[in-house]
């Protein structure tokens, strides 16, 4: 039995296998050859080679499964579709794009375990196993962020799988307080952040992870607990590496500009006519309506975005977000679209006279073929960092830490943008909430502020509920986060409850 864990544990490592169901699978397999862990870990490119396989889930969730209710789904836009996030018919029996994320990130925390482990253990010099096992810990904090932040209390283990014993005990885990497991995370990533690459992610070969992703979610994290010093120092770590924002052009933020300078982290994807493919469908939610055989979109001619895509019902900006936007605003032509190369789409005016806008080129990608396109989805940058560091220094009493950062990220902008002076601390975090929607749209972030910030009904409700009847009906306090599907549930032989779905 130990010789068919090994099996398992080595195939996840070097195939990346489908989690605890293919486990029970593979448990009633016979193989006639194996490939143990204890063969493994021999030198530093093996271990290289199991941590490349855990960023493989990460394609599986930073797609546009998770992009519709993290942000086409909220206070900023709504998709008229019927896929289930989109209109909030999610349920344990339904879970939309909560089975995914699930499956896709428990899957990433045992490649993360099975590897960190197999550093441990392995046959390779000392001094070359804190970095290999930080870059780990850091991409086993990231899934847990993702789970905490989607089910809230989710069971949480760090052990290797390797034993029957092991994999029962963690079948059996149930719900674990967020908050302890932020905790948890916070203190062990705070460990190993010391150990990686102190430099901007664009610096480190292969755009691997650097000390400012472990810095970055240990901020996140701290936001979530509401352990505000926490955040402030560790988002100052990053101010020292990536310093002033005016240096990273706003055109690098669109999501075709891959691996840029400001970049933190960046889920990667590629497409080539020849070469190798792993694609998203992202840029087919947020592309205008084409003519078929034609590179015409709404009646504007881009021929960068060439004959071949095939947009989807395109993601609708609310009223509220539109006018988020001053008009000398440069974010507004980039991330909403009303016209483009001087020439204005065909999109239905609305009663006040101003045009209803697409989702702009930011999301786009030049030469889509059908619903493929190649490019990099962006998770982390350093403007969302400043914004975080403006958050946590308002609620620490540092004023003026406060009105420095965020004026850097109006200022990167358009520097007329400025607040003059500090309007006060409710004033202040109000004015952040409106910029991280204006400079962050579409970066996977926007459902979880207003889950932290306890504000998600109501502004969801008020803004694409006001717009959008399916939303305005559907839509319940309870879906700021999602319930476990009723198949981990049943699997876990009734120790994982919904008790907000009931």
């Amino acid at each position: 039995m130990k010789r068919k864990l090994n099996y398992i544990i080595a195939l996840l490592l070097l195939a990346g296998a489908t989690g605890f169901t293919s486990c029970k699978k593979l448990l009633e397999e016979e193989p006639s050859s194996f490939v143990s862990p204890d063969d493994f870990f021999k030198n530093e490119n093996q271990c290289i080679a199991a941590l490349n396989g855990c960023y493989m889930p990460l394609n599986s969730i930073y797609i546009s499964d998770l992009i519709i209710p993290l942000e086409g789904s909220t206070d900023l836009a709504f998709l008229n579709s019927s896929q289930l996030d989109a209109k909030f018919e999610i349920s344990p029996a339904n879970p939309g794009m909560g089975d995914n994320v699930w499956t896709a990130c428990y899957n990433g925390v045992m490649y993360c375990n099975a590897a960190i482990d197999g550093i441990e253990k392995a046959t390779i010099a000392a001094d070359k196993k804190p970095p290999l096992k930080a870059e780990g810990v850091v991409l086993r904090a990231l899934y847990y962020y993702i789970l905490t932040s989607t089910f809230n209390d989710v069971p949480y283990y760090t052990q290797n799988v390797n034993s029957l014993t092991a994999l029962n005990e963690v079948m059996k885990l149930g719900r674990m307080s967020a908050v302890e497991t932020r905790d948890k995370l916070i203190k062990e990533l705070l460990e190993y952040a010391p150990k990686l690459p102190q430099a901007r992610t664009s610096e480190v070969p292969q755009n691997r992870i650097s000390a400012a992703m472990a810095y970055m979610l240990i901020g996140k994290l701290a936001l979530w607990n509401k352990e505000y010093q926490v955040c402030v120092d560790a988002m100052e770590a990053i101010r020292k590496v990536y310093g002033q924002l005016a240096q990273y052009p706003l055109q690098d933020t669109w999501f075709r500009n891959k691996n840029t300078p400001e970049s933190i982290f960046e889920v990667q994807y590629t497409w080539s006519a020849t070469g190798l493919k792993k694609t998203t469908n992202v840029a087919a939610f947020f592309t205008p309506t084409k003519a078929a055989g034609t590179s015409t979109y709404d009646g504007v001619n881009i021929p960068e975005l060439g004959t071949k895509a095939n947009p989807f019902n395109s993601v609708t900006p609310t009223e509220y977000f539109m006018k988020l936007y001053d008009y000398a605003d440069p974010r507004r032509e980039m991330i909403l679209a009303y016209s483009y190369n001087g020439a204005y789409f065909k999109r239905p005016m609305q009663n006040n006279g101003t045009g209803k806008a697409w989702m702009g080129p930011k999301f786009w990608c030049p030469a889509m073929d059908n619903i493929a396109d190649g490019n990099n989805q962006k998770v982390f940058r350093y403007a969302d960092a400043l914004l975080m560091l403006a958050e946590a220094a308002n609620e620490t009493g540092d004023a003026g830490l406060a009105l420095q950062c965020l004026n850097e990220v109006k200022g990167r902008a358009y520097d007329a943008l400025k607040l003059p002076a500090y309007p006060g601390k409710t004033e202040f975090l109000e004015e952040v909430k409106k910029e991280r929607a204006r400079e962050l749209m579409g970066e996977y972030g926007r459902k979880w502020d207003l889950v932290r910030w306890g504000v998600f009904y109501k502004a969801v409700s008020e803004t694409a509920g006001a717009e959008y009847e399916v939303i305005k009906n559907n839509l319940r306090p309870y879906h700021e986060y999602y319930p476990i599907p009723d198949k981990e549930v049943l699997r876990s032989g009734g120790i994982l409850t919904n008790p907000a779905y009931k």
